[in-house]
């Protein structure tokens, strides 16, 4: 009958209409990576037990109510729901990690308060791991692929607990200094280990993991009192032209950020919960002078964003997770979080650049 649109014709523009959105994405990342945008993700923690106040219209939106009862919308790179799986969370970082093997430097962060879910998402259990191992396992297989190159990888991993930087890959936890000179930050006396098998990554990961600094609060039953970085360094030769590569991934699971109140800690936790909220309020000092273009950024109020310097100050790919409760317990701390992530999108970097060294 004429104006009636048929099941096969409705099929077609459901595919075209899925197609345009696939292209304009696309073009939005390719804009977005020339502009050097911080990338921003937004996970909601899976709790069973609890109904989640959060709303997602789409795979770009996160609706909630604040207190008094008004709409807050927020829209992000992608929002992934409580049922997201790990293998999708990685998919879409995957393109920004593994231009790290082309010799980018790239950094991921994933922030939330305590229990939204960070750790999870980063570090995952054996059985089901998170970017962290997924990364540098696909790291090791690109490498593995690229018949014309010859590639070094190296792994650290230190975690800045109290305004002090250590080795986690040390049986004493070795103190670490930070050294600059411009935009570049050393950190002098950290080890470094050569990985060339998942077998190496998981047991370097498990000792790290064995030595981070943990500690039971009201809001977590294993609550991660110190920020964790994972410095993953790809050094790559060309066999023909003997041009070299050298990209950095730096993953970083930043502690908890908590009301000390809500939390109820005391002695030495709570010595730990101000410095932890110290360190990512100079975060988010950078994150506002950065979003400014600022002339100066404060990088030198902490360790934490002096350590991030050369991820955040213009040459890097960056990504940021923010993580978040569905319980409306935690509504304050899930907006304020989703405020700080709305906050770093608007951040330009300027576009990345490769780390190449070329034969002379």
């Amino acid at each position: 009958m004429t104006g009636l649109v048929s099941r096969e014709e409705m099929t077609e523009l459901k595919s075209l209409y899925r197609k345009e959105c696939l292209e304009r994405k696309l073009l939005y990342n390719k804009l977005q990576e020339l502009r050097g945008n911080i990338r921003v993700y937004a996970r909601c923690r899976r709790a069973d037990d609890v109904t989640c106040v959060l709303q997602f219209p789409s795979d770009e939106e996160v609706h909630v109510k604040d207190v008094r009862g008004n709409m807050q919308r927020f829209r992000f790179d992608k929002v992934y729901t409580p049922s997201t799986t790990q293998e999708q969370v990685f998919e879409d970082t995957c393109p920004i990690v593994t231009s790290c093997v082309d010799g980018y430097n790239v950094c991921i962060l994933a922030y939330g308060q305590t229990g939204s879910g960070k750790t999870f998402t980063m570090m995952g259990p054996r059985s089901n791991p998170g970017i962290n191992i997924r990364a540098i396992q696909e790291l090791l297989r690109l490498t593995d692929e690229r018949q014309n190159m010859e590639y070094t990888l190296s792994l650290s991993m230190v975690e800045i607990y109290n305004e002090i930087i250590q080795d986690l890959l040390t049986a004493e936890c070795n103190v670490v200094t930070a050294q600059q000179v411009g935009n570049n930050v050393t950190m002098q006396g950290l080890t470094t280990h050569i990985v060339n098998t998942t077998e190496d990554i998981t047991e370097l990961m498990n000792m790290g993991m064995t030595n981070r600094t943990v500690a039971s609060t009201k809001m977590n039953s294993e609550s991660s009192r110190s920020h964790l970085l994972i410095v993953l360094t790809v050094e790559g030769r060309d066999l023909t032209t003997q041009v070299r590569t050298k990209g950095t991934l730096t993953l970083v699971d930043l502690a908890g950020s908590e009301r000390v109140a809500k939390s109820e800690v005391s002695g030495q936790q709570l010595v730990e919960a101000v410095a932890i909220n110290r360190s990512l309020s100079a975060l988010g000092q950078v994150f506002s002078a950065l979003g400014k273009s600022a002339l100066h950024v404060p990088f030198r109020n902490s360790k934490l964003t002096q350590v991030l310097q050369p991820s955040l100050s213009g040459d890097a790919k960056a990504a940021l997770f923010v993580a978040v409760s569905p319980a409306e317990l935690n509504l304050s701390e899930t907006l304020s979080t989703l405020t700080f992530g709305s906050n770093a999108k608007q951040i330009e970097l300027g576009k990345p650049k490769k780390n190449i060294t070329k034969s002379k």
